[in-house]
């Protein structure tokens, strides 16, 4: 049992990191975001062409923003823990 709670803990962390660069770099700079590696820059199908610039980018950057809010939140809600 203990091996899988590390394992299931090692995914949560990896997945939680991968996400934080993720939204980190959608907010700073979409463009910047559409030019990371594909493992990375998890995008779907976004397409630089459509969301580098403009209305996309706010909205890539609004995303990037919600991403980094919500991992806040976990991470807080984890730590503070429940009464």
């Amino acid at each position: 049992m203990p091996m899988l709670l590390i394992l299931g803990w090692s995914i949560v962390v990896l997945l939680g990191i991968c996400m934080a660069v993720n939204g980190a770099f959608m907010l700073a700079s979409p463009r910047a975001w559409f030019r990371l590696p594909h493992w990375l820059g998890k995008r779907g199908s976004l397409t630089e062409k459509k969301y580098a610039r403009g209305w996309g980018a706010i909205q890539v950057r609004l995303a990037g923003g919600m991403i980094l809010a919500t991992i806040t939140w976990v991470v807080y809600d984890s730590v503070r823990g429940r009464r």
